[in-house]
């Protein structure tokens, strides 16, 4: 009882991480300490082949298709979370509560039993479980089988295709402005540039070097404590090598000037080059 006590404990606290991560790799990692808490769980109710299943196809296949589709697809990790109280994700924990009412009801009041099969206990002990199990599934149930590997390998295409798709529709080039006159929240420049007004959209997103046209001391301030609090390690990174542009339309304060050379590489104040 303390072993599955333990074991739940550590399923359920990976599963709250794989919610509220928000890095999706480290969401799949927690997934993959969730499935294999899942495991030790089928190997402690001697359930050998559904704890071996569960090791090879969920926390191994599965925790490495959705890594392939992170890295393939990517992710905006920074899209702000104004609050977790909206009333679609009451309405899904009120629908999980009664979910969850109804399963324990009918486990601890209920006994759950299925249809007899041709093994019984003794010709399982006898036999081996895995091996039992095994004999039905390539031969009565080779199709359904196959069917699954159908089903992952359709899934595989379709990333690669979305992929490919977001690809051609994917801009080379991504440059976050500050400008306050600017009433658009983005413009296209040709076909590998694409300039977005952080100013009417204030998230985090890739870019890959700021202008600062006209913006105050105070809109400067947010947008490098939004930076600088960049949950995304890679990303937070690239901005030492970085290259920042303030125009003469700024007029920002040396103490604004000062906290950009210490989050970026470089730093262009009108005409001339002052490096970090």
């Amino acid at each position: 009882m303390t072993l599955f006590l333990i074991l739940a404990a550590i399923s359920v606290i990976a599963a709250f991480g794989v919610i509220f991560n928000r890095n999706v790799v480290h969401s799949a990692l927690s997934l993959l300490v969730n499935f294999a808490t899942i495991a030790v769980l089928y190997f402690t109710l001697n359930a050998q082949f559904l704890g071996i299943a569960q090791v090879l196809v969920y926390a191994g296949a599965i925790v490495v298709l959705f890594l392939f589709v992170v890295m393939l697809l990517g992710a905006d990790l920074g899209e702000a979370i104004p609050s977790w109280i909206t009333g679609r994700n009451i309405f899904l924990a009120v629908l999980g509560l009664i979910l969850l009412t109804v399963i324990g009801t009918a486990v601890f009041e209920n006994v759950i039993s299925g249809m007899q099969g041709n093994f019984t206990q003794n010709i399982s002990e006898d036999f081996g479980q895995t091996q039992a199990i095994a004999a039905v599934l390539y031969t009565e149930y080779t199709l359904p089988f196959q069917l699954v590997a159908v089903l992952l390998t359709v899934g595989v295409i379709g990333v690669v295709w979305l992929a490919q798709h977001q690809q051609r529709h994917r801009f080379r080039k991504v440059v976050a402005v500050l400008d306050s006159a600017w009433e658009d929240e983005a413009q296209r420049d040709g076909d590998d540039l694409l300039r977005v007004n952080w100013l009417k959209r204030e998230a985090i997103f890739d870019f890959d070097w700021i202008e600062i046209i006209r913006a105050t001391d105070e809109d400067v301030e947010r947008f490098t404590r939004q930076v600088g609090n960049d949950p995304d390690e890679w990303r937070r990174s690239g901005y030492r090598q970085m290259r920042c542009i303030v125009e003469p339309g700024s007029n920002l304060s040396e103490n604004t000037l000062r906290l950009l050379r210490s989050i970026f590489g470089e730093v262009q104040v009108k005409k001339g080059w002052v490096d970090a």
